[in-house]
C-alpha cells in the first residue's frame, strides 16, 4: 500500500493524542511514577495476548538473539528511560507544553539517525520537519499560557525532564530501526521492547521497596479507567504502529509525523475540556498539516 508508512505514523499521532490526554488525567490522581509501572504492565498484557492470537505465542520465539538484544535496549532506553521523564513533564506542565518539549524527538531522531542509519535527510525532509516543529510550536504557545500546578517539581524541572524524555524517545526510535531492518514483524518488537521495559521499571521498584504500594493506586477507579485508556491507544496500538511505520519509511520522517500528535491533544482538550481555540492556533494547525503533506510528498 502506497504510504503504508506515513498513515502509520499519522496513526500512531492519534493514538498518542489520546492516550496524552487519558495520562494526564490519570497522573494527576495516581503520580508519574506509578503510572508509568501501572500502565506498561496493562500494555504488556495486551500486547501479549495479541500476538498470541495473530502468531500462537505470547513471547515471539521465532526472533533472533540479535534482535532481541536491541529491542531490549530500545524498550529500556525508550520505555524505562524516556516515558519516566515524559509523564514527570506531563503531570508537572500539563499535556500541551509537555508535548511540545516531546516535539524535540524528531530534531533528535535526525541527528542520530543520520550517522548510524545513513539517513541523510533531503531538503524536502528538512522543510517538512521545520514547518510540522514550526506549526506544533505555534499552537501550543498559543494554547498553553495557563500555569500547571506543579505537583512534583518546578516548571524547571519540567522542562529537563521533558527534554530527556524525547531524547529517551528518540534513541529507542533509532535502536528499532536497526532491529525491523532485520524483519521481525512490528507486534513482535513491541512485546519485546515494552516486556522488558515493564521487567526493568518493576525491578527498580522492587529494589527500591516501591512495588506493592504501587497497586493501592488501583483503588481511584476513575485513575485506573483513564490508565488502562492509555494504555491502549499509547504504548500498545500506538507503538506498533510507530514500529510499522519505521519498517517502511525513514527514522526521522515517521518521527517528524508523529511529532504532530500535540495538535489532535489539543483539539481533543478543547472538546472535552472547553480549551479555547483561537485564529493563531489555526495557523499553527495548518502550518502543521503543511508540514505533514510535504513529508508526505517528500
Amino acid at each position: 500500500m502506497r504510504f503504508a508508512g506515513e498513515f502509520a505514523a499519522l496513526g500512531t499521532a492519534l493514538c498518542w493524542a489520546t492516550g496524552s490526554n487519558l495520562f494526564a488525567a490519570a497522573g494527576r490522581r495516581m503520580g508519574s511514577v506509578v503510572l508509568n509501572r501501572l500502565r506498561i504492565t496493562v500494555a504488556a498484557a495486551f500486547l501479549c495476548t495479541a500476538l498470541l492470537a495473530f502468531r500462537g505465542s505470547p513471547w515471539p520465539t521465532w526472533a533472533s538473539g540479535s534482535q532481541i538484544a536491541l529491542l531490549a535496549a530500545s524498550g529500556l532506553v525508550g520505555f524505562a528511560f524516556g516515558d519516566t521523564y515524559y509523564f514527570r513533564a506531563l503531570v508537572i506542565l500539563g499535556p500541551g507544553r509537555a508535548a511540545l518539549l516531546a516535539s524535540l524527538a524528531p530534531l533528535f531522531t535526525l541527528a542520530i539517525a543520520w550517522p548510524l542509519l545513513g539517513e541523510a535527510p533531503g531538503p524536502l525532509a528538512l522543510l517538512g520537519v521545520a514547518l510540522t516543529l514550526g506549526g506544533i510550536f505555534i499552537v501550543l504557545r498559543e494554547s498553553e499560557r495557563r500555569e500547571h500546578p506543579h505537583v512534583e517539581g518546578s516548571a524547571f524541572v519540567g522542562v529537563v525532564a521533558g527534554v530527556l524524555g524525547a531524547l529517551g524517545q528518540a534513541v529507542g526510535f533509532v535502536i528499532s530501526k536497526l532491529a525491523l531492518r532485520s524483519g521481525l514483524d512490528p507486534l513482535s518488537a513491541t512485546v519485546v521492547r515494552v516486556t522488558v521495559a515493564m521487567l526493568g521499571i518493576w525491578g527498580l521498584a522492587a529494589l527500591r521497596g516501591e512495588a506493592a504500594g504501587s497497586f493501592v493506586a488501583l483503588r481511584d477507579r476513575a485513575a485506573a479507567r483513564f490508565m488502562v485508556g492509555g494504555a491502549f491507544f499509547g504504548p500498545f496500538l500506538g507503538v506498533t504502529l510507530s514500529l510499522y511505520a519505521l519498517q517502511h519509511i525513514e527514522a526521522g520522517v515517521a518521527a517528524s509525523i508523529t511529532a504532530c500528535y500535540p495538535l489532535p491533544t489539543i483539539l481533543i482538550s478543547a472538546r472535552f475540556h472547553g480549551e479555547r481555540i483561537t485564529a493563531r492556533s489555526m495557523v499553527g494547525a495548518l502550518a502543521t498539516v503543511v508540514g505533514v503533506v510535504v513529508l508526505f510528498l517528500r
